[in-house]
């Protein structure tokens, strides 16, 4: 406190006052690149840091299209964005189901729902809460059963990017004021703002008195900051009280602003609103466990000598108060569990008592007689009820930054009493007469962990994500599942369904035992060979990754087997290609070691990639193209091949093939694939039955 004195004296003569009221960009945080959004993992985060004495924040946001390759233009897409203070927010664009009871009252958050055309957005906040700003931003959920699967290159690659900026103003006159004291401060249209800080010590309530003083009709906005807008209001030259619930042992900012007038001069001073509930209070303050691993700490009562966590006991005459600090940005990328437990309760009467624990950021809630919290602006339902059934849990995924407090009171039921049961249910109550307070002990559960205590149910594994430079916790869900716990089944398939895509993906490759009986007739055995490797590698693929775990039979590493699937596809459309040149043994098996060696690396380096698609096919139709000509031009006629190839069978491959490449490239879609993609690899298969010549048809 003599700290406090020294530094308000020392303040008292200095006044900063300047002429700038514009708003003055002080932050850039351009090129971040947005992701589809298909679960929290795939947010791209923001940070701001908003300085203190600031009158207005403009968030201002351009997203645009960059082009990284393919053919044509970009198109816009819609882009979701939210904006809160001290934490990231926690939304759900998708509406999926979270399974954890979660606490309820947070922090609001601002959004905006945008095209990235280039235009710019804008979120003003008049008197924001200093300090760390986060926005997280991503291409907004589409339904992922009816997204379109695309070849990569068939069209533009274009990159989402998002430029931000954090423009802020400041005002001319900044003040540090005694809470006890009376101050006044001039207005006028060049200082037409102002910002007091001031410290103000326990307290469970607070009142701002205003005397305005105008030289005509005037108007001001007033403002009470501390870690959140805790007032708010528009006055003129009438005399106002603002009433406000302060946060304990923190410094609080009192921003006015001349919104019409001349001139104002106003004199403020803080009262203590007496008229509050003031229930005994026992605080009791949490020691910190930490541990080495991201997101991980525990809160624990103990006494001055016991070396681990104690329970306690809830007194019948007040109230109980813990409270335990969350740290900015280490400590906001995980969830905080706060639980409870009764202990010690004679099992006769155990079923007739309950504890109620009302959980807030800044200050503690008193408890009503009926179990119900009272909160800054109203009366709410209490975050935790605990009976004799067991422990309770309340989640906060990614708490604010600041002192938490726990209030806990316990109750006795005396016999049957229907109001008890309501009020102990989520209903709001005031008071209830057959519920009194009793003492009780309990013991406290209050945690930090990745994701929710550390897990995604059983259907997700918990990951640690960065992104711009803040690392975050979030479900990486598998099996079909969804939602911040993976506890939403909205798109999980049943084990027949999951069955019936994986027999069409594996099933549909037994087609090419066709392809491989007419090679081995026409004595095109290296190519039988390679048709083999396509069927074998293609069923395993799909009966390794279509299972969804439930049916997966893997006989090596996926990304080994899709490499396999990929390189033995692309071999095959060049050694059938070549084949169709009928250049002659020695330069076919030139041609085909050479497509060999060329085609493995061009797998490795893309193998999804429309080019390495087109190369083989591109340059076996020039090969074809060059050898029928020769021998056309040698000939001295068109009529090559021979008549039944030139006019059936090539006609009919080149159809089957061009099927097979409208339902890869254009009409694939996540609810479909297995259909689509089925009905490719018999094409293909197909399409090598009539596209291989017989010898005699090329002689």
């Amino acid at each position: 406190m003599l700290l406090y004195l020294i530094v308000l004296l020392i303040w008292s003569f200095v006044i900063q006052e300047g002429s700038c009221s514009k708003l003055k960009r002080i932050a850039l945080q351009p090129s971040n690149i947005l992701d589809d959004y298909y679960a929290y993992r795939h947010i791209a985060v923001i940070h701001f840091d908003v300085p203190e004495y600031t009158m207005t924040a403009a968030f201002k946001f351009i997203v645009k299209e960059e082009k990284t390759g393919g053919i044509g233009k970009c198109s816009p897409r819609n882009v979701s964005l939210y904006l809160k203070s001290g934490s990231l927010p926690l939304v759900r664009p998708d509406g999926s189901i979270i399974e954890a009871k979660l606490m309820k009252r947070r922090r609001k958050y601002y959004s905006l729902n945008i095209k990235s055309n280039g235009d710019e957005h804008m979120i003003s906040i008049d008197s924001p809460i200093p300090g760390d700003w986060y926005a997280i931003a991503f291409r907004s959920w589409t339904d992922p059963n009816s997204d379109k699967i695309k070849q990569q290159g068939l069209g533009a690659s274009c990159d989402t990017v998002l430029d931000a900026e954090l423009l802020v103003e400041t005002p001319p006159i900044v003040s540090l004021i005694d809470l006890n004291s009376e101050y006044e401060v001039q207005l006028n249209r060049s200082t037409d703002s102002s910002v007091m800080q001031v410290f103000i010590p326990d307290s469970l309530n607070a009142i701002l008195a205003l005397k305005p003083s105008c030289e005509d009709d005037c108007k001001l906005a007033v403002h009470v900051v501390a870690q959140e807008q805790l007032a708010g209001t528009i006055i003129n030259s009438t005399d106002v009280f603002v009433p406000f619930k302060p946060y304990p042992k923190t410094f609080h900012y009192v921003m006015l602003r001349l919104l019409s007038g001349n001139a104002s001069r106003i004199s403020l001073q803080f009262e203590n609103d007496t008229s509050a509930d003031s229930n005994q209070v026992r605080s009791m303050s949490l020691i910190r466990k930490s541990l080495p691993e991201f997101f991980f700490f525990d809160y624990e009562y103990r006494d001055e000598n016991d070396t681990k966590s104690m329970p306690f006991n809830l007194t019948s005459d007040g109230l109980t108060v813990l409270n335990f600090k969350i740290a900015g940005a280490y400590d906001v990328g995980g969830t905080v569990t706060v639980g409870m437990k009764m202990l010690d309760v004679d099992k006769t009467d155990k079923k007739n008592v309950f504890v109620v624990a009302c959980v807030s950021l800044g200050y503690y809630s008193n408890i009503t007689a009926g179990g119900s919290c009272i909160r800054a602006q109203d009366v709410t339902e209490a975050d935790i009820y605990v009976n004799e059934t067991g422990p309770a849990y309340v989640h906060i995924p990614f708490p604010e930054p600041g002192t938490w407090y726990v209030s806990l009171k316990s109750f006795c039921v005396e016999g049957k009493c229907k109001c008890a049961e309501s009020c102990l249910n989520g209903t709001i109550c005031e008071n209830c007469d057959c519920l009194n307070s009793c003492s009780i002990k309990v013991e406290s559960s209050i945690s930090s962990s990745p994701c929710v205590e550390g897990r995604c149910n059983s259907h997700g594994k918990c990951m640690h994500y960065m992104s711009g430079g803040f690392v975050f916790s979030a479900c990486h869900c598998t099996e079909g599942y969804r939602g911040f716990d993976c506890a939403d089944g909205t798109y999980v398939l049943d084990n027949k369904d999951i069955l019936v895509r994986l027999l069409m993906l594996t099933i549909s490759n037994l087609a090419f035992i066709g392809s491989i009986y007419v090679a081995i007739r026409r004595e095109y055995f290296t190519e039988a060979i390679v048709y083999t490797a396509v069927m074998f590698f293609s069923t395993f693929y799909h009966a390794c990754e279509a299972g969804e775990g439930v049916y997966s039979i893997c006989i090596m590493r996926l990304n080994v087997l899709q490499f396999c699937d990929f390189f033995n596809a692309l071999l095959s459309i060049w050694v059938t290609l070549v084949a169709m040149a009928s250049f002659g043994p020695k330069l076919t098996a030139f041609f085909q070691i050479l497509g060999a060696i060329v085609l493995a690396m061009s797998a490795e380096m893309d193998r999804t990639a429309l080019w390495v698609f087109l190369l083989p096919a591109i340059t076996g139709s020039a090969l074809i193209g060059l050898s029928w000509g020769l021998r056309c031009r040698r000939r001295q006629t068109v009529r090559y091949p021979s008549r039944v190839y030139r006019t059936i069978f090539f006609p009919a491959g080149l159809l089957t093939v061009s099927l097979g490449l409208i339902c890869y490239a254009f009409l694939q879609t996540r609810s479909n694939y297995h259909v689509v993609h089925s009905l490719w690899h018999i094409c293909v298969a197909v399409a090598v039955i009539f596209l291989l010549p017989k010898r005699h048809y090329m002689k």
